[in-house]
Order: C-alpha cells, then sequence, then structure tokens
C-alpha cells in the first residue's frame, strides 16, 4: 500500500493544538501511554508525526487513532507542549466529520457500544444511566445509541437488563483476562 503524502488536508483538521507540529519525536508520550504498553503497534508520536508528514493512509486507513484512550497522560509530559492526546482527537473529528470512520470502525476497536434492536425492550435504563447522554429510544421502539457522545465506558452494557446492548474490550484492555 502506497501512502499517500499530500499535506493539504491537515490544514482542513480543526482543533488542533498550536504547538501540534513541534514533536521532535522524544518519546515520552510513548513511554508514559497505558495503551502503548498493551498495543505494540499504538505509538502517539508516530501519529503526531505522520499528522506533520501528511501521511492520510497511515492515520485513516485501520483504527489506530480510535485505540487512544483519551486518558491525558501523554499531556503533562510532553516537553514541547504538543497535546498528542488533543492532536489525536482533532484527527478522529476529522476522521468522522470526512467519512474516514463510521460507526462498524468505532465498534470494532472497542470505542462505541452498540445495540441489538432485535433485544432492546425500550426499557430506558440506558438513557437513565449513561452520564454522557449518549442513547435514545427510537420511534421504532429501540434504543440507539449517539456515537458522538458515547465514552465507551460499558454503563449501559453493565446495566440493559435485555442484554441487547455490547461493546467490544477497548485496545488498552486487550490483554487482560476478565473473571471466569
Amino acid at each position: 500500500m502506497e501512502l499517500v503524502t499530500e499535506k493539504t488536508w491537515i490544514q482542513e483538521v480543526k482543533e488542533l493544538p498550536e504547538t501540534w507540529a513541534q514533536c521532535f519525536r522524544c518519546g515520552a508520550c510513548s513511554g508514559i501511554c497505558p495503551v502503548k504498553r498493551t498495543q505494540e503497534e499504538f505509538d502517539p508520536r508516530v501519529i503526531v508525526h505522520a499528522a506533520i508528514l501528511g501521511l492520510k493512509e497511515k492515520l485513516f486507513g485501520s483504527a489506530l487513532l480510535w485505540h487512544c484512550s483519551q486518558c491525558q497522560s501523554c499531556v503533562p509530559v510532553c516537553p514541547m507542549e504538543v497535546k498528542p492526546a488533543e492532536v489525536i482527537k482533532a484527527l478522529r473529528n476529522y476522521a468522522w466529520k470526512e467519512g474516514l470512520a463510521d460507526e462498524e470502525l468505532l465498534f470494532e476497536a472497542g470505542r462505541l457500544a452498540r445495540v441489538n434492536p432485535g433485544k432492546c425492550i425500550a426499557c430506558l435504563t440506558c438513557v437513565r444511566v449513561c452520564p454522557f447522554g449518549a442513547p435514545s429510544i427510537k420511534d421504532e421502539g429501540y434504543a440507539l445509541i449517539d456515537p458522538a457522545k458515547c465514552h465507551a465506558c460499558g454503563i449501559c452494557v453493565k446495566e440493559c437488563p435485555a442484554r441487547a446492548i455490547e461493546l467490544h474490550p477497548a485496545a488498552e484492555f486487550a490483554s487482560y483476562h476478565w473473571g471466569g
């Protein structure tokens, strides 16, 4: 796969921190990143540099951007105040706006819960327990989760009495074995 290096697209990315292009690849962000510890292919400094170089296919050709947990651990350790988590968030917003990411990509990356309409009983439990206001009940009689509001926290999954909501484990939890 050939990497596209057309840099003009990066000018369309809103919300980038002013200092985003000052990264000199020291690795402080990578050293503290909890996702990097469990997912070898994820590296915040590589993502920031791919953006600086305009490597659009590298950034948007996989679910890599969505592996970031947005924990913000990288922000205070960066000596250049690049704010890698904010760079990644801005790139995610761009990807969503430009159709470079969809709900299936987010679901597979463990960043979006999904409702099985056939199982949903429209009991409103998910609506009541979600601290972010992501679920709503559609006129068709089942819940739908707004990807822009879902934080993939799993509260709705845990509380759904019909077990109609599914959430894949996020990248930072992939190596953990839960219970059983």
